[in-house]
């Protein structure tokens, strides 16, 4: 039998079944007419080539059986006729999909979402960066490129909330004038500048808590808690009786003793040179360099005699 339209078979079983009791339909005419539909059918379904508008009213569905049916199988592709184009590649599943497989990855700034190694996109929050180190390798830490260089962030449950961490093999460069530093040690860790005669008066301080005259010429220093954690700091002191900047060369001298030493004060006392006897100079200065509470202790290397 002949592939036949669905206009063609409704047209036959028009004319083939009448509506009539005359006993015109043979048998003929009803198995011409359901056979030209079985081998019409799948021509009919598979062309598209529908009478209706929209021939199916609701969703289609494939029935799932335990054999191989429910499947789709397309053999030229598909086309969306609402977005154009045909899709001939069946899609991968999000873990198929090969980020190197796309197009465009390079042209313009794709992903404003992500930092660009150009420095097109800049951060407009904070940027976590857990406890790894950044420097120019790009390397974690812990791997064989670290090496502690570089620097990195850590956040503590203390008052100092957010420390920053510069690596044992890096070096910190000022482009201003190249000067460089490995280590904070070289910066006084505490210094006091004040009055020590009449009421006493504090000029400028860094780590120091207070200034106690505890009798003539004698003067005891406080430092904030935790800024030695033993007595191995150095500490320089001066002191003499200018009080003013009109006659700089209007001064006593005087020599300084730094007495006591503590992880939490000094003893600063003030002698005479003139009558060797205790005195209440008018401006004293003291600065302290050491290792601060926590800090590597570095042995000395050697001495000569």
């Amino acid at each position: 039998m002949p592939i036949r339209s669905s206009g063609i078979i409704y047209e036959n079983i028009q004319r083939d079944l009448a509506d009539n009791n005359a006993g015109a339909i043979s048998a003929a005419d009803i198995r011409n007419n359901m056979s030209d539909m079985l081998e019409s059918m799948n021509h009919i379904v598979a062309s598209g080539n529908f009478n209706s508008i929209t021939p199916f009213v609701n969703d289609v569905k494939l029935q799932l059986n335990s054999g191989n049916g429910g499947k789709l199988i397309v053999g030229s592709g598909i086309e969306f006729y609402n977005v154009g184009g045909t899709q001939y590649v069946p899609y991968p599943g999000p873990n198929g999909i090969s980020h190197n497989d796309l197009i465009n990855l390079t042209a313009g700034n794709p992903h404003t979402q992500y930092m660009s190694i150009e420095g097109l996109n800049k951060a407009t929050a904070n940027m976590p960066m857990g406890n790894e180190w950044i420097n120019s390798s790009g390397a974690l830490a812990g791997g064989p490129n670290t090496d502690n260089r570089g620097f990195k962030f850590e956040y503590t449950e203390t008052a100092s909330g957010e420390l920053i961490h510069v690596g044992s093999n890096s070096t910190v460069i000022f482009d201003s004038d190249k000067s460089n530093t490995k280590s904070g040690k070289g910066f006084a860790q505490a210094w006091v500048s004040w009055v020590g005669s009449g009421d006493m008066s504090v000029i400028s301080s860094y780590n120091v808590s207070g200034v106690t005259r505890t009798s003539q010429g004698k003067y005891k220093i406080t430092f904030e808690p935790g800024t030695f954690s033993t007595t191995q700091y150095v500490a320089i002191g001066n002191s003499n009786s200018r009080s003013s900047a009109e006659n700089p060369e209007d001064f006593t001298v005087n020599t300084v003793g730094i007495v006591e030493r503590t992880p939490d004060y000094l003893t600063f006392c003030v002698l005479s040179d003139n009558d060797e006897e205790f005195v209440n100079a008018a401006l004293n200065d003291l600065v302290v360099f050491g290792n601060t509470a926590g800090v590597t202790a570095q042995s000395v290397r050697s001495i000569n005699t």
